[in-house]
């Protein structure tokens, strides 16, 4: 059984409210008849019919009390619907959102952060791939985590250690698996010195301090990540990481984008995602050209990360 189908299956066990804020589009129609038929979730298809003057203002007065922003600015704000999607999952209309067929990702995450607000113990968004590998030895039987390949573009250190903390609960939390983490570099263990490899290392560290719990190691190369001979020629300590990491934090997002895309195109992997995490509640963002199928499986990375 693929991993989706593992998530679709856990899907189907929950009664997950998911809002489509881009209902205009027919790809959205089509995957939310599809979405509807396979029990993965219930859609909410966000429809001019649906955003009446009496319901963004109801959901305007009640949201003056989490922002503490101007009713006024509020009711104008709410006339778009990707706010007026955001609003409902902040309400608990729904329990969880995909768009960007037609939204940009900062559109989908400024609003976002605006109304359905970031866990209190992160500093920023990110997001990760789930990467279904033809090869069942690397990974987690053939799976892989890799982040933040759509959002931050330069992360600080601070702002690598989060991603790391956000992609470990992420992984545990959808697919149940005990994270395994490698801060990725050019450099393994000391092998080269630069600015670059440093900022690894001190998110590295940061991640040991504020989270003892999380295995986690670095920097490392790939192949000492996910190469037990390698591992065992470059890594000279013990490590519950080296050659046989599940989730791979890149550096930046040049190495994490045409990493992940590398890995699609040239080993034939399916690439589950992007998947936005550091939400107090679950969005999905799409590429613009994306398809029925990858909207349904957006569907289901949100369905996943709603508790029961």
């Amino acid at each position: 059984m693929s991993v989706m189908d593992t998530l679709i299956a856990n899907a189907q066990k929950k009664h997950t409210r998911i809002v489509f804020p881009e209902g205009s589009d027919e790809r959205i129609t089509q995957a939310a008849h599809k979405i509807e038929k396979r029990g993965i979730a219930h859609p909410i298809i966000i429809e001019p019919s649906m955003m009446t003057a009496e319901a963004i203002s109801a959901y305007a007065h009640q949201l003056t009390e989490l922002t503490e922003m101007p009713l006024e600015i509020l009711e104008m704000m709410l006339a778009e619907p990707l706010n007026f999607a955001t609003a409902m999952v902040a309400l608990g209309e729904a329990d969880g959102m995909v768009a960007g067929l037609d939204c940009a990702t900062q559109d989908v995450i400024m609003s976002s952060q605006m109304f359905i607000k970031l866990d209190e113990a992160i500093s920023l968004p990110s997001s990760f791939f789930i990467m279904e590998l033809a090869d069942n030895d690397l990974g987690e039987d053939g799976c892989l985590i890799f982040a933040d390949c759509a959002v931050v573009v330069q992360p600080t250190f601070d702002e690598l250690a989060d991603i790391a903390i956000s992609t470990a609960d992420s992984a545990q939390r959808i697919l149940g698996w005990q994270p395994r983490v490698a801060m990725l570099s050019f450099s393994t263990k000391g092998s080269a010195g630069h600015a670059d490899v440093k900022k690894v290392t001190e998110a590295l560290d940061k991640v040991r301090t504020n989270r003892a719990d999380i295995a986690i190691d670095g920097e490392l190369q790939v192949d000492s990540a996910l190469v037990s001979s390698v591992a065992a020629a470059k890594v000279k300590e013990k490590s519950e990481v080296a050659g046989k990491a599940n989730i791979l934090v890149f550096p930046d997002l040049d190495a994490a984008n045409a990493g992940y895309k590398l890995v699609q195109r040239l080993a034939g992997a399916k690439a589950y995602g992007p998947v936005l995490q550091g939400f107090r509640k679950p969005v999905s963002d799409l590429s613009r050209g994306a398809t029925v199928e990858d909207i349904i499986g957006a569907a289901v990375l949100v369905a996943a990360q709603v508790e029961e």
